[in-house]
């Protein structure tokens, strides 16, 4: 049904065009062959009328090719509108399924805790699942929150967070969610600097640019975290192994509600919320954030700059 609109819409535009070139085409036919009557016209109004015709048919010729223009735009603002509403669209079907299947869970081992023959340690499995997924939930919910708050640009105050202390922390913590899902995390953590921003915000990055590397990775593969700096800059480096993404696909992989291909999303699911809301929160840093990979070779990186905080900066 969405592809019969678009190709109604640009049959619509192919058919407008032609009208009017037509017009035009038809516009420079009259002005040429009346153009001494339209000089003499314009000698009896009190003007030169030299090369009136040749205004008249300048002038006639800039409007129609503001008209053209006018066309054209209004063909990409409607395709564009169609193609985001479609992306919402998916975005409500892929999110409603995200937290269908925590939700699913954390009812199961409810009713198993409801029982009351359960072995010893039945209700603390149980309960430590409905826990996990409950956090699951939570992350959607963080990143639906934050993506709205990221389009309407409200800024949080940033402060200084060093580097050391926070990856430290944070790697200890992202272990264990690797090793359950099979996955390998090698760090390399490299760096004594100190950048802008909030440590929320830094987690956030952190979290969906490896929660991006995972689902992609199969079970037995390897993430590589590398964090370096020089006097100006802070270098973060994910990189997987990985299915890839396909090199037309990179340019907007950082698309508010954009998914990787259905040859790839199809099987991974996801919101399209996550990478969009790396690029935000890099951006409210003012850093910047890339991603590569190449054409039939596995794996993808992504590349996040961040500006080195002063030593002087304080909260």
């Amino acid at each position: 049904m969405r592809r019969k609109r678009t190709a109604r819409l640009i049959v619509s535009y192919v058919l407008s065009l032609v009208v009017t070139l037509a017009l035009l085409v038809s516009w420079i036919v009259y002005v040429l062959r009346a153009g001494s009557r339209l000089n003499d016209l314009a000698t009896r109004l009190g003007g030169e009328g030299g090369n009136s015709h040749i205004v008249v048919l300048v002038v006639g010729c800039v409007l129609f090719g503001l008209l053209i223009v006018g066309l054209t735009l209004q063909l990409a603002q409607a395709i564009g509108e169609r193609n985001y509403s479609r992306r919402q669209e998916e975005f409500v079907s892929n999110i409603t399924h995200e937290m269908k299947s925590p939700l699913a869970a954390i009812k199961l081992h409810a009713q198993t805790l409801q029982q009351t023959d359960l072995p010893g340690t039945g209700p603390q499995r149980s309960l430590g699942f409905i826990l996990q997924h409950a956090e699951r939930m939570e992350t959607l919910v963080d990143n639906v929150l934050e993506s709205s708050r990221l389009s309407a640009r409200k800024q949080r105050p940033a402060v200084r967070v060093p580097l050391a202390g926070f990856f430290s922390t944070y790697f200890d913590e992202m272990r264990p969610p690797f090793e359950e899902r099979g996955v390998r995390l090698t760090v390399d953590v490299d760096t004594d600097a100190a950048v802008m921003g909030t440590t929320e915000g830094l987690h956030r990055v952190m979290t969906n640019l490896l929660d991006n590397a995972v689902r992609f990775s199969q079970k037995g593969g390897e993430v590589r975290c590398r964090i370096s700096s020089d006097h100006s800059h802070v270098r973060i480096e994910v990189e997987d192994d990985g299915v890839g993404i396909p090199r037309q696909e990179l340019p907007r992989v950082f698309d508010r509600f954009y998914q990787i291909g259905r040859e790839i999303s199809g099987r991974r699911g996801g919101t399209g919320l996550g990478l969009a809301i790396v690029r935000g929160l890099v951006k409210e840093m003012k850093g910047t954030v890339e991603a590569h990979s190449q054409d039939g070779r596995p794996g993808t990186r992504f590349v996040v700059r961040l500006p080195v905080a002063g030593t002087g900066t304080s909260a």
